[in-house]
């Protein structure tokens, strides 16, 4: 499995893992408290590096950050159960379309290869950011516009 060096987790995983939470709590209609989502963003970042130095098997890390991502929405985040399995899957989905998506056409455009980018921490950490932005950018829509799946707390029936 691949070895996460620290620079990648702090400068990739890290802001990742931010927009990652905040894009769960903002789908089902939550307000998003920045402490909290950083608390875990930095937990499940070290976790994520953890699993990927320690567990051989390919895609089990993927298994154990919906669980982390579950876990941590549910009793950091303050989410009702449900809501935060749907977060977790949600936020993991879009996730994972996003950086194949658009990896996959940096590939193409630059004539590289996965392997070109994991042996350049500079190019790792680089080249996720366009991801970054969108999924970001995303969702700031969705939480600044209240477009959501599920009326949570952010929801009222006054209008302004």
């Amino acid at each position: 499995m691949d070895k996460m060096p620290l620079i990648a987790v702090i400068f990739q995983s890290i802001p990742e893992e931010i927009i990652v939470y905040s894009f769960g709590m903002a789908i089902v209609g939550e307000f998003i408290n920045i402490k909290k989502v950083i608390i875990a963003a930095v937990i499940t970042a070290f976790a994520m590096m953890f699993a990927r130095n320690y567990i051989p098997y390919f895609g089990l890390h993927s298994i154990i950050v919906i669980l982390i991502l579950f876990i941590l929405f549910w009793k950091l985040l303050g989410l009702k159960a449900w809501k935060a399995l749907i977060s977790a899957l949600l936020s993991t989905t879009v996730l994972i379309l996003l950086e194949n998506f658009i990896l996959q056409a940096i590939f193409y455009l630059k004539n590289i290869s996965l392997t070109d980018i994991l042996q350049d921490n500079f190019k790792r950490i680089i080249y996720t950011y366009p991801h970054l932005t969108i999924f970001g950018f995303g969702t700031w829509l969705i939480y600044h516009n209240k477009w959501f799946l599920i009326k949570g707390s952010r929801t009222s029936n006054v209008k302004l």
